[in-house]
């Protein structure tokens, strides 16, 4: 009996006193709300590999101007020179090169006042022409004077130009379809549009690609009346037959040349003196004009092209491997380009 008692007080005892022992809780419910105590790091910016950038790839069409520069190997001093001869001759010595190209031209008169005339007379008719054609000016520069000076912008008119072109870039194709040509570079501020011409003259196809940025297209090639559109530009700029008519003033000369005499004898002829002094001025002009006329590029060969592209593809700058036949032979020709969307 007193054993049974112990033991049932022993076990009251462990009931009570459990709830008081450390480390345990009569709490079912669990009140731990960190879950997981391992130390993290927080990310940055510098922490984040960036996407690697896309490559530039050349698309769609670009506006185009190119720049060429015929004064190195194309286009030699000699040739420029001939296309000028008649202008050049004119310019030292008027009189004798109006008769001399009215005589080549068949005028009559030429003949007839070399027969009439005495040879005392014949022999002055040339000082005499040039005295009065030397006294009047244009804008205060002698008639000669003038002439020589169209004879320099015309040899300086011929050495540079610009072509203002569309570039359709479609993949590994790319179409150049011609614009403008631009004579600012020669100092003639005139412009003359080549989008009118034939299409098989204007347009050309190349092959192309990008590739690390650098955009490169493949051979082609243009035709182009190059002299005539230089020629053009320097008559509007001067109007060649115009202001040396106006300032030659034949019929003038014509009558006070008319009117000298020597030993008794009078020149006359004044008619015929008007027309070798009208046609040769015409024939000094159209000499002048055919050379420009027949002085074309037969062949603009742009045998390739290279350019660094914009980080955005947007604008590209480069170079062209360009050659030029200008009636002597393909020869090399210095050439750049930009071009922007």
């Amino acid at each position: 009996m007193k054993l049974a008692a112990i033991s049932l007080l022993l076990i009251g005892c462990a009931t009570s006193d459990s709830s008081k022992e450390p480390g345990w809780d009569t709490d079912d419910t669990d009140t731990d709300t960190d879950t997981d105590t391992t130390p993290t790091t927080p990310t940055t910016p510098d922490d984040v590999t960036p996407p690697k950038p896309e490559t530039p790839v050349a698309s769609g069409a670009y506006a185009v101007r190119s720049t060429f520069d015929l004064t190195i190997e194309a286009l030699l001093p000699e040739r420029i020179a001939t296309m000028v001869t008649t202008l050049r001759q004119f310019s030292q010595n008027p009189a004798q090169t109006m008769f001399d190209v009215a005589e080549d031209a068949g005028v009559p008169a030429v003949e007839e006042i070399r027969a009439a005339l005495p040879s005392y007379l014949e022999d002055k008719l040339e000082g005499w022409i040039n005295d009065e054609i030397n006294k009047v000016t244009i804008n205060g520069v002698s008639i000669p004077q003038h002439a020589a000076n169209i004879v320099a912008l015309a040899e300086t008119s011929l050495g540079k130009f610009a072509i203002t072109s569309t570039l359709t870039v479609n993949g590994s194709s790319a179409t150049h379809a011609l614009g403008m040509l631009d004579l600012a570079p020669a100092g003639l501020a005139v412009q003359f549009p080549l989008a009118a011409l034939p299409t098989n003259v204007s347009i050309a196809t190349a092959t192309c690609s990008s590739n690390n940025g650098e955009f490169s297209i493949g051979a082609h090639g243009y035709s182009i009346a190059y002299g005539e559109y230089v020629w053009q530009a320097i008559d509007a700029k001067v109007d060649v037959r115009g202001s040396l008519g106006s300032a030659v003033n034949c019929p003038a000369i014509a009558n006070t040349v008319g009117n000298k005499c020597v030993f008794g004898a009078c020149v006359g002829h004044k008619a015929e003196l008007t027309e070798i002094c009208e046609r040769g001025l015409d024939e000094i002009v159209d000499r002048v004009h055919d050379e420009f006329t027949a002085y074309r590029f037969d062949l603009l060969q742009l045998e390739s092209g290279t350019a660094t592209l914009a980080a955005d593809s947007s604008s590209m700058e480069g170079t062209w491997t360009a050659q030029i036949n200008a009636g002597q032979g393909l020869r090399n020709v210095p050439a750049t380009f930009t071009a922007a969307r």
